[in-house]
């Protein structure tokens, strides 16, 4: 499962949580964050706390990243705790990030499988997750058995 995470606090009614990436840039405070979009799905987003706002397209590259999207994910697992039917969306603001996503879901499809629905859209199709393809965006809920 999430090995190695860092601690993380939530605020603002659980929808928001926040935690401290430590690594060759120093102390970088993340946040992630889940909003409620009008198609009734949450929008997963997450970035750097910077100047009192969620920058979500800087690379700090503080050499935490497995770290990092760790803590994410247990995020994320803490969040369908309390929402066990929600639909959580993941879209990548950038190139990068799109990337990194993807290799992610790759990696870990056989965990990620297990407790989640995973879907992958592209050209605004939508289809179960496949680890040989590429996506723009994913989308996750929890599989009830």
């Amino acid at each position: 499962m999430i090995k190695d995470t860092y601690p993380y606090v939530q605020v603002r009614d659980e929808l928001a949580y926040v935690f401290r990436s430590e690594g060759i840039n120093g102390v970088i405070v993340k946040v992630v964050i889940f909003t409620l979009n009008n198609d009734g799905k949450w929008n997963l987003a997450f970035g750097d706390w910077l100047n009192g706002d969620i920058n979500d397209r800087v690379m700090t590259n503080n050499h935490d990243v497995v770290k990092v999207i760790g803590t994410v994910a247990k995020i994320t697992y803490d969040f369908f705790e309390k929402y066990p039917n929600a639909i959580v969306v993941v879209e990548p603001v950038d190139e990068k990030r799109k990337k990194l996503y993807n290799i992610v879901f790759q990696r870990h499809h056989t965990t990620i499988n297990g407790n989640f629905q995973v879907k992958g859209l592209n050209d605004a199709e939508i289809e179960i997750y496949s680890p040989a393809k590429t996506y723009e965006s994913f989308e996750l809920s929890l599989k009830f058995n």
